[in-house]
Parts: structure tokens; sequence; C-alpha cells
């Protein structure tokens, strides 16, 4: 193991998580639930949305509040990042420590939109973001149109990019019905593994 990867273990472990998956699962994906249960469902655009997370996660979230405040984790939103050497692209949500961020693109969803995929998945596949990370992530938010049906052509269509089966797929969000996993090949870099969430804001 190299040192940057000896400093991120080290890291991980004083926190008391085991790897980047266990932190993203235990942590990241936990609280992103844990807040969901607490905040306003009605419809509203996709920033509004993200907005309600990102005040909760600096208020009320046990979870994350109390490292936040220290430091230790930093919430990000509308940060810029380089999708090359000339474009800048501005990310939606992103969770980041000290050698690790776990980047989110939301999408505001009454159907299994191709935008998904175009404006969304593509968006790490091609290494515009999260490039030299192994792990992303993808909320959409259903304001209207059945949000199981929506999952589930979502998946089939994610399964059609560059997708690699693996354990990491067959595998699930403990506790979320409504989320699916998958992993793609992208050139020149190792795999990303995406967390698809879906969560309904559909309340007039």
């Amino acid at each position: 193991m190299d040192k940057k990867n000896q400093f991120i273990q080290f890291g991980l472990e004083m926190l008391g998580y085991q790897s980047k998956q266990d932190l993203i699962e235990n942590l990241f994906i936990k609280s992103i639930y844990d807040t969901y249960n607490r905040v306003d469902k009605n419809i509203g655009l996709e920033n509004d949305i993200r907005d309600r997370f990102i005040c909760d996660f600096y208020h009320n979230s046990t979870l994350l509040k109390g490292l936040i405040n220290k430091n230790i984790l930093f919430v990000n939103w509308e940060r810029w990042v380089f999708k090359n050497e000339v474009d800048l692209g501005r990310t939606d949500l992103s969770f980041a420590m000290s050698g690790i961020e776990f980047i989110i693109e939301c999408k505001r969803l009454k159907n299994s939109s191709p935008k998904y995929i175009s404006d969304g998945l593509s968006r790490f596949i091609n290494m515009n973001y999260s490039k030299n990370e192994p792990y992303a992530g993808m909320i959409g938010f259903i304001i209207e149109g059945n949000i199981k049906s929506i999952c589930s052509s979502l998946m089939e269509k994610c399964k059609q990019e560059n997708f690699i089966e693996s354990e990491f797929t067959r595998s699930k969000v403990d506790g979320f019905e409504t989320s699916f996993n998958t992993s793609h090949k992208r050139e020149g870099a190792d795999e990303i593994n995406i967390y698809h969430l879906f969560l309904e804001f559909n309340m007039e």
C-alpha cells in the first residue's frame, strides 16, 4: 500500500470505518436517507430540493453535523471542477475528506428520462467527474410517476453503458428498495462504481 492509501486508511480507521465503501454506505448514504425522513417532500426545482438536504446536513444531521463543524468533513455544492484541460463543470453535491471525495449528481425526474444517462451517468463514465475516485452517486428526485417503475427502467438503461457485472452490482443499499448499484468501464482508468438512489418529492 502506497503512502497516500496508508494515509486514507488511517483516517478511515480513526473514524471507525474499514474502507471507502464502508464510509460511503454507512455515513454518507445513511445520512442522505436519515435527512430524507425529515425534509419537506413538496415538489421543487432540482437545486431547491438538493438545498433542503444541505441545510439539514449542517443543522440537524446527528451523523454529519459534528464532523462538519470540526472541519473533518466538507459538504460541497455547485463546486467547479475541471472536466478536462479546458472545460469546467459544476458538481451538484459532494462529501469530501482528506484523500476522499464522493460526488453525487442529482436529477429531477418525471419518468426514465435519457438525460439521466446523458447529463448524469455519462459524466462519471467519461471522467468529467470522479476521475480519481472508485465511487460516485446519483440521486433521482421523483416529482411525478411511479418510483419503482422509473427505478427499474433506468437500471436497464444504465446497464447498456459500459456495464460490468460485479459483487458491487449484485449488492444493494440496506433498507432502500428504490435503489441499485452499477459499475462501468472507463478508458484508461479503473471502473467507476455508482450508487443510484431514488426519492419521492411529489407532494403538492
